[in-house]
């Protein structure tokens, strides 16, 4: 394999806009992200419509500002996953040029919904969270970041917490208590989006919206801020803008403007290299678990008492069957052999006499030999 077959010069595949915008209620991230759109938007200079998903029922609002910047968009009021992913598909068709989603905390919060629903779950536990975040990265998150189109979403903010250390105990020099263990508790250690896992993350810039309140000389003073919490350029990454306007934002977006683009090689091999489990022995495991317990139940069934005489008319049934008195002897036994004795005890239940009688003790001496393979009726049925 040559280098120049299998990678390309280091250049941008695309000049796609993908972009978050979080915060508390009132923090003004739908405002600032219709600004940071009309302003990518005429940068980049797109023409289709910009589709707004809305579900905080704000997008009539943003009327005033679209029509004055001469900005076409069009609305689809939903909170659905499903209908997420169609205004993706209409992305890539060309149909829209920008999808603004406000916000994709309702839609993620629908998701949750949805999957206690479908499972009958009246709250989420632990396991339930390991099925459904990988799904959502899965669905939505690696779908986002392949998307073929810009994209800004918003997301309401959430406290992220952490657990702090235990306080031990102490004594003094004559044994003394002079504190007493305590449990460290769970404080606020930052904020973040209300969304699954590395989603807030998934974009390449993510600002969080802050409103700020100041009171001086009995007059009250409100005014918002942004934080620039991600930034993969580099250019205002951890930066803090009052009253922020689409100006702030605007190195960014020259950056991808500036950077040189073209072809970049993909995927060489789709090959799956993971190791995994051997699912033929997995289901010969399973089909040697299911001999098991069909013996057992016709054992029980034929001596079905726990008095002395039937146990050991079940222990001499398994000497005769398998050559041994022992049940875990009997577990490390092939499938192959398993299953004829299964077969066997089933033609007892069908009257042939295998030296073994239902109800009696197990002639000694006998030999079991299997004269056909056909299950009864009800063990079919099973």
């Amino acid at each position: 394999m040559k280098l120049s077959d299998f990678a390309t010069d280091l250049v941008a595949g695309n000049r796609y806009v993908k972009a978050g915008f979080g915060g508390f209620a009132g923090a003004g991230k739908s405002r600032t992200a219709t600004e940071f759109v009309i302003g990518a938007y005429k940068l980049l200079e797109y023409s289709k419509p910009v589709l707004v998903i809305d579900n905080e029922r704000g997008a009539r609002f943003l009327i005033p500002t679209f029509k004055k910047a001469g900005v076409p968009a069009m609305l689809k009021e939903t909170t659905s996953l499903d209908d997420l992913l169609t205004a993706f598909d209409l992305l890539a068709d060309g149909q829209v040029e920008f999808l603004f989603v406000d916000s994709l905390t309702k839609v993620y919060y629908r998701y949750v919904r949805d999957y206690m629903a479908k499972n009958r779950r009246t709250f989420m536990q632990l396991d339930d969270w390991g099925k459904i975040l990988p799904k959502w990265q899965e669905t939505f998150s690696d779908a986002f970041v392949a998307a073929r189109g810009s994209i800004v979403f918003t997301g309401r903010g959430g406290y992220s917490y952490e657990k702090e250390e235990d306080t031990p105990e102490e004594r003094d020099e004559q044994g003394n208590i002079t504190q007493r263990p305590k449990k460290g508790g769970y404080v606020k250690s930052g904020v973040k989006m209300k969304l699954a896992g590395e989603t807030p993350f998934e974009p390449d810039l993510n600002v969080w919206m802050q409103q700020e309140q100041e009171i001086t000389n009995g007059t009250l003073k409100v005014w918002r801020e942004a934080q620039v919490m991600k930034d993969r350029s580099g250019i205002i990454d951890g930066k803090v803008f009052r009253q922020p306007t689409f100006a702030d934002f605007e190195p960014f977006l020259r950056f991808l403007l500036d950077v040189p683009s073209g072809a970049v090689a993909g995927e060489t091999s789709s090959r799956n290299i993971a190791p995994g489990e051997n699912y033929d022995n997995y289901a010969r495991r399973t089909e040697k678990q299911i001999a098991l317990e069909e013996i057992g139940e016709e054992m029980v069934k034929h001596w079905p008492g726990q008095a002395n005489d039937q146990k050991r008319a079940r222990a001499d049934a398994m000497e005769q069957l398998f050559g041994t008195r022992s049940w875990t002897a009997t577990e490390n036994l092939s499938l192959e052999v398993l299953k004829d004795a299964r077969n066997k005890l089933w033609q007892i239940s069908r009257g042939h006499d295998y030296g073994v009688r239902p109800g009696e003790p197990a002639q000694a001496g006998a030999q079991l030999t299997l004269v056909g393979d056909d299950p009864p009726k009800q063990a079919v049925a099973s």
